[in-house]
């Protein structure tokens, strides 16, 4: 290796270790008040010309000053957080379901807060807009509770997170509790502007509607002579006068109406209040038997209700009356082996007699002057 060679190694390296230490100086000190310029390391004046260095097997070497310029760090300004906003949405939750549902609207006018986690500190407060949303603002990122006011006396929150995982359609505040109408703990990241799904259902309390007070239900309607035996009304077949009919309770423990049938076979019960009953027929007479039940291919209004047999023998099986039921006109019973009843005769009241009465000779006489004479009995001796 030649001596200019060696020489110009020497340099270079000499200029990196030399750059190296004074950007870690400048790295490290701090920023000078003032912005700084460029500097030079001291060096000789330039040579007007190249120095020859003697050597016998390289010949000349030359000498070569060289300028680093050294750079002031320029530190990078901090960026000022953006305040996040927080939401979103206060709903009438109107099946109570914690979820929101198609169809159930926001509530206007709800108050919405911001508390710091400990609930010692309120940062921010809003209300409601007509469609129900709200926008909270946080000073920051951090851990924060929101808070909802319940709007009315009576009013509840929905049960909580009941959405299936879903934070958009759930309600987030707690009803019950020692966080009672805030929200669990949450933590705004230095990265997050905005959060949207802090919601909360509302239950409203709603004055419950009246209770209509019920009214008596009427149960009939016919008896009849079956006279082919085949349960079913048929053109001709009579109705039977005279007949009993009773409404009982479903378990046949309590009679609560009884009547009879009119000359035309119908009769009409009533039943006080919807619920589950029992009608029962009674058999007139001996010999006579009831008609086979629910035989006219599904029509109620012609066939027989009553059970000709079993553990049920007389009544019908049980039937509900709901709430809006007023009548019931489809309950029949077919009588079969009906014998004739005579019409009675009515007996005609006898017609009284004029009788005489005769006139007492003795008056007569008394009213034209003559004394009565009194008459004794005569007695044989």
């Amino acid at each position: 290796m030649d001596l200019r060679s060696r020489a110009f190694r020497a340099i270079v390296a000499a200029c990196v270790t030399l750059a190296l230490w004074a950007s870690l100086a400048f790295m490290t000190a701090p920023a000078p008040a003032q912005p700084a310029r460029a500097q030079e390391l001291p060096s000789e004046p330039a040579p007007a010309a190249w120095t020859p260095i003697s050597d016998e097997s390289s010949g000349p070497v030359e000498k070569i000053t060289i300028i680093i310029p050294i750079f002031t760090a320029t530190h990078t300004p901090t960026r000022t957080p953006t305040p996040p906003n927080i939401g979103n949405f206060v709903w009438d939750d109107r099946d109570g379901d914690g979820r929101q549902d198609v169809g159930e609207p926001g509530i206007s006018g709800v108050t919405v807060q911001l508390w710091n986690a400990s609930k010692t500190l309120l940062i921010a407060q809003t209300v409601t807009n007509a469609s129900g949303n709200y926008t909270l603002t946080a000073p920051g990122p951090g851990d924060y509770r929101v808070r909802v006011l319940l709007p009315a006396l009576g009013d509840q929150f929905s049960p909580k997170d009941q959405a299936g995982g879903d934070n958009l359609l759930d309600s987030d505040i707690n009803p019950s509790g020692i966080n009672f109408g805030f929200t669990d703990v949450f933590t705004i990241a230095p990265n997050v502007i905005s959060i949207t799904h802090v919601d909360a259902g509302i239950i409203k309390y709603r004055t419950p509607t009246p209770t209509r007070t019920p009214t008596p239900v009427n149960i009939g309607n016919f008896v009849w002579h079956d006279l082919n035996k085949d349960g079913k009304q048929d053109v001709g077949e009579p109705g039977v006068d005279g007949v009993i009919v009773q409404l009982w309770n479903a378990s046949k423990i309590l009679l609560i109406d009884q009547t009879v049938t009119n000359a035309n076979g119908n009769y009409t019960l009533v039943a006080p209040v919807p619920g589950d009953y029992r009608v029962r027929v009674l058999l007139p007479v001996s010999g006579v038997g009831f008609s086979p039940k629910d035989q006219a291919g599904g029509d109620n209004l012609l066939d027989s209700d009553i059970n000709p047999s079993g553990i049920n023998f007389g009544f019908t099986d049980v039937f509900t009356i709901a709430p809006n039921v007023i009548s019931i006109t489809h309950v029949d019973a077919g009588l079969t082996d009906v014998p004739p009843f005579p019409t009675p005769t009515r007996t005609s009241t006898p017609t009284a007699t004029a009788t005489s009465t005769p006139t007492s000779t003795a008056d007569s006489e008394a009213d034209v002057g003559h004394e009565p004479f009194v008459y004794l009995p005569m007695v044989g001796r």
